[in-house]
């Protein structure tokens, strides 16, 4: 059936006909446990009975209106988002998928600005399309090319002291051209990479210093995915605007981008129209995830539950070889594959995962193959973390 779709990627063997809690199940009755929630998207788990509840709901009252048009449910979401944004003070807008998000954020940045160009890192991603794909991996893959993106390298990988030298040297010489300075908080598909707080405490000193905006791209971060609401309360940074997807949908498509409050204070002249933006059906889920979060106190759990598997994942690499650098984060982690004397780890993780999905564990690789990376749903058991820490240490090539 595959010759229906177009084919952009390839394909895992299962076929997968339903989902329950940390688990997908194939056509053939196997249970596989799923390390990242789906694409880092089902945090409650696959199919929550409560979310599947509140969709319903959601359906059966109304899911979408006019972009001019406000529901009660859409002002009580703004409301909680702006309540767990802390300092931020929030004001948004619901949109669609993050890539949706990042192209508002940084359009928005370029007409508050009055300028154009952009800084990111050397190895971030924040999308697809062709404004994401301009500061994706530096741009370097954007076809066509856009002007005035400026890429900068990123602490974890480099000497913190010298990515803040090199990230001040590119603001002030480009001050007059660059709107924003658009990051992740954690750097996932360059190789899981923990720039750190005291990198972005910098960034942002030197953003008010050369009147430059400040973008988190938190599409993975975000949404209580590191144990806060969102990372950049972790760092005690206050970034201009927020862009928060994924997990903020619990598996529908759902984003929002977060404007620092005093931000709505200059003039914003620009309109902007998308087909479900600030949509009953986000709002409602949204509103719930908030509630259900708080409720069964989460952020608290992500915090726990993270830090033990980050000790089960440091075992692995003690009995394991093939491991190194068990890091992390709540509830997203990474830890690299080791051979000496490889460099294209593309077939090595095929295998590791191969022999990972025969043991009914679904990884992700990320970084040419070379790490792997967990984000794991949020209700996910003890005895699961188990499960994946034995058949990780046990994988042999």
């Amino acid at each position: 059936m595959e010759h229906y779709l177009i084919p952009v990627i390839p394909f895992q063997k299962q076929l997968i006909v339903r989902g329950e809690g940390s688990y997908i199940y194939d056509d053939k009755g196997e249970r596989y446990l799923d390390l990242n929630s789906g694409q880092f998207c089902t945090v409650l788990g696959h199919a929550n009975p409560e979310l599947a509840a509140c969709v319903k709901e959601i359906s059966e009252t109304i899911a979408h209106t006019s972009s001019g048009i406000l529901s009660e449910v859409v002002l009580k979401a703004a409301k909680r988002i702006n309540e767990i944004s802390g300092e931020l003070d929030a004001r948004c807008i619901l949109l669609s998928t993050g890539a949706e998000a990042v192209e508002f954020a940084v359009r928005y940045a370029k007409h508050i600005t009055g300028k154009d160009g952009l800084v990111c890192f050397e190895k971030g991603y924040h999308g697809l399309t062709l404004g994401t794909q301009s500061i994706t991996f530096g741009g370097k893959y954007a076809a066509p090319a856009i002007n005035d993106i400026f890429s900068v390298p990123i602490p974890g990988e480099n000497d913190t002291a010298e990515c803040i030298e090199a990230f001040a040297e590119v603001t002030e010489r480009n001050k007059n051209r660059i709107a924003a300075v658009v990051m992740e908080p954690i750097v996932s598909v360059g190789g899981m990479i923990y720039p750190g707080r005291e990198y972005f405490r910098e960034v942002r000193r030197i953003c008010d210093k050369n009147d430059l905006l400040l973008i988190f791209d938190e599409s993975q971060t975000g949404f209580g995915r590191t144990g806060a609401w969102f990372c950049y309360q972790e760092f005690d940074v206050i970034p201009d605007m927020v862009v928060c997807s994924k997990g903020i949908g619990m598996g529908y498509p759902v984003s929002a981008v977060l404007f620092r409050g005093e931000l709505c204070e200059r003039k914003l002249t620009m309109t902007h129209y998308s087909s479900h933006q600030n949509d009953p059906f986000a709002a409602g889920i949204v509103a719930f995830g908030i509630d259900y979060m708080e409720k069964n106190e989460l952020l608290r759990s992500n915090r726990e539950k993270g830090a033990y598997f980050l000790e089960k994942l440091k075992e692995v690499t003690e009995r394991n070889r093939l491991f190194v650098r068990a890091r992390g984060c709540g509830m997203m982690l990474g830890m690299d594959i080791s051979i000496p004397g490889v460099e294209n780890y593309r077939p090595i993780y095929e295998k590791v995962s191969n022999l990972a999905a025969e043991k009914k564990v679904l990884l992700q690789g990320t970084d040419g193959g070379r790490v792997l990376r967990f984000l794991l749903d949020y209700l996910i058991s003890g005895s699961n973390i188990d499960f994946c820490a034995d058949v990780l240490g046990g994988i042999r090539l």
